[in-house]
């Protein structure tokens, strides 16, 4: 932090110091986030800031400082960064009211997948109870384990219930078709923006486009509560299907550039092709769900 003359807060980055002895000591900013800025408005501050995360890094050997960013990027301008750029990001403007928004919607793609979800008796509600995140949670395993991904531990996302769902920060839509939770997902909100973090769905009702009557709900929410805009979150360039998907939400594509010091190193910085990758994949998919979440929750001490 940097402190102004009457002893306010000026300038900060938020980092955190991540001990592992399969990941190496690392600074971060921020774990498990798909970036965060420095709280800058100054490059001046930002070279100082950053003089200061190097020498801790140094102090503590580490083996490098990783600052993912997006809104702020114009003020990073040090040669000792190395930019990766790897990961995108989508972000739809929403000031203009759902009214408007709606119709920037691919016709086919989403505005008749919602008619099919509603047709087909698919219903939303938000969740408020720690039960409706348990119930999430359970869809969200069953999902990260499809995909090959690390199960992250319960305690993760009720943590975040906890400390964020009292502020009105913290969002829990849940798709039910008849008696059953079929679909659901996370939304943070944060000043003018409501971004979605977490989203899961039971692969046997997918033909009733869950997802799809989510994700309108949710931007319809966010239209009423006055936020501008709608953050659908980071997207490896790989997958090129689920970048055409928040494509055709009317969502603009970014660069979401991650910088490193001393190199381009780390989890985050891996290509969707690289061979550990896949291999982590492979064994995720073949993994029976109980042992799957053990190893999530021993894994997610190493990454972020």
């Amino acid at each position: 932090m940097i402190d102004d003359k009457d002893g306010n807060i000026r300038a900060a980055i938020a980092c955190f110091i991540v001990k592992s002895k399969l990941t190496e000591i690392r600074i971060v900013s921020l774990p498990f986030s798909s970036y965060c800025d420095p709280l800058v408005d100054d490059k001046r501050d930002f070279e100082k800031l950053l003089d200061r995360i190097i020498k801790e890094a140094e102090n503590i050997s580490a083996s490098y400082y990783e600052l993912r960013a997006f809104k702020s990027q114009d003020l990073i301008d040090d040669v000792r960064l190395k930019p990766h750029n790897y990961h995108k990001i989508h972000i739809l403007d929403i000031k203009d009211g759902f009214a408007t928004v709606k119709r920037t919607f691919h016709k086919d793609c989403i505005v008749r997948s919602v008619k099919k979800a509603v047709k087909s008796g698919v219903k939303i509600r938000e969740g408020c109870l720690e039960q409706d995140l348990k119930q999430f949670y359970y869809i969200h395993a069953l999902t990260r384990r499809r995909q090959g991904l690390p199960i992250q531990p319960y305690k993760f996302f009720k943590n975040m219930w906890e400390v964020l769902y009292p502020q009105g920060c913290f969002t829990l839509l849940l798709a039910e078709l008849g008696e059953k939770n079929i679909a659901g997902i996370i939304l943070f909100k944060f000043k003018d923006t409501v971004s979605f973090e977490h989203g899961a769905s039971i692969p046997n009702y997918l033909a009733v486009r869950p997802n799809h009557l989510l994700l309108w709900t949710g931007i319809e929410k966010a239209c009423s509560e006055g936020y501008h805009y709608f953050d659908f979150g980071k997207t490896t360039p790989e997958n090129k299907g689920l970048l055409d998907f928040k494509t055709r939400w009317g969502a603009k594509i970014y660069d979401l550039p991650y910088f490193y010091y001393p190199q381009v190193k780390g989890v985050m910085s891996l290509e969707g092709s690289d061979i550990s990758n896949k291999l982590l994949q492979f064994m995720g998919k073949n993994l029976p769900l109980p042992l799957a979440k053990i190893i999530g929750r021993i894994a997610y001490h190493h990454l972020g």
